[in-house]
């Protein structure tokens, strides 16, 4: 299985006003958004889905992705992607969809760095930036450590050891 992790792009900083679920993309965070799906896009990324968390700064990402990437499927969000994400919460949701060959996940910090690094196996941890998507490829069942192809920065592809030496 393919399996896409996305980070939201930059938002807009927390305040007082305005709840932490309606934080919303900031425009330099839609135009970064848009490169790393363009990025995507010359990697042949194709999914099957694409996943969100509920909070709007990731389903605006999300929205993005599935418009650059042509995606014509349904945009779902699923609250398992709201903070608080792990390991238990993504076998959930990858059995909730079996068949899926190449499934795009977006969501937040620092669970979807937790995630990458169990997947890989990382002891020392893993770093996600905002809009940045990184390839993965594993087994369904996800018991086996996952292989890190690549990741999109903006116009940006790094290969796995700029990533994980960066």
């Amino acid at each position: 299985m393919k399996l896409y992790i996305v980070r939201h792009a930059a938002a807009i900083e927390r305040t007082a006003e305005i709840p932490e679920e309606q934080r919303y993309l900031t425009p330099e965070g839609r135009a970064f958004i848009r490169k790393t799906a363009r990025t995507m896009v010359e990697k042949k990324v194709n999914p099957d889905l694409i996943l969100t968390s509920p909070l709007i700064r990731a389903v605006q990402t999300a929205d993005i992705l599935a418009e650059v990437l042509s995606y014509d499927g349904p945009l779902q969000v699923a609250d398992e992607l709201s903070p608080g994400f792990g390991m238990s919460a993504l076998r959930k949701v990858v059995g909730t969809f079996p068949g899926v060959q190449e499934l795009v996940l977006v969501g937040h910090e620092p669970d979807l760095s937790g995630v990458v690094a169990s997947l890989l196996t990382l002891p020392g941890g893993f770093s996600l930036k905002k809009g940045v998507a990184v390839k993965l490829c594993i087994e369904a069942s996800l018991n086996v450590p996952a292989t890190l192809k690549w990741a999109a920065e903006g116009k940006k592809l790094l290969k796995p050891e700029e990533i994980i030496l960066g």
